[in-house]
């Protein structure tokens, strides 16, 4: 993972970081893990209701910058 001189919070992946990190995605939804992901947004949003974090979620928190957001909601009263 790199970042571009001159603006510390613009960060760029290079070809192989995001083919690690695509295959993360996919063992994700191979395991059916209840959330969702923004690729483009860097976003990951988990239910309210989850009470410890996935270790797949943490490894994109902790190397590739992803935000965690809980959902405003519950499915049921949608």
């Amino acid at each position: 993972m790199k970042t571009f001189k001159g603006h510390p919070r613009v960060r760029g992946f290079s070809k192989d970081d995001n083919e690690s990190r695509y295959k993360i995605h996919r063992k994700i939804r191979y395991r059916e893990i209840d959330c969702k992901i923004f690729a483009k947004r860097r976003t990951i949003i988990i239910p309210i209701e989850m009470t410890e974090l996935h270790p797949l979620l943490s490894e994109l928190i902790q190397d590739y910058g992803y935000k965690i957001q809980t959902e405003a909601f519950q499915k049921d009263n949608v």
